[in-house]
């Protein structure tokens, strides 16, 4: 299976500090540095990925 992306969003760097941690958790690893962009809402971004190959699912 091909890996799963996400971009986790937060309004300050502390928060997607948190928001990375609990992703983190779930399996999900870090693929990017944190990015600004000040136009958007929320402006501090980390794209994340999650590895499927590894993952096993049974019927």
């Amino acid at each position: 299976m091909a890996k799963l992306k996400k971009i986790t969003k937060a309004r300050t760097p502390r928060e997607l500090e948190r928001l990375v941690a609990d992703d983190m958790e779930r399996g999900w690893n870090v693929a990017s540095r944190m990015k600004y962009i000040s136009q958007d809402p929320r402006p501090y971004q980390m794209l994340l990925i999650f590895n499927t190959e590894n993952e096993r699912v049974g019927l």
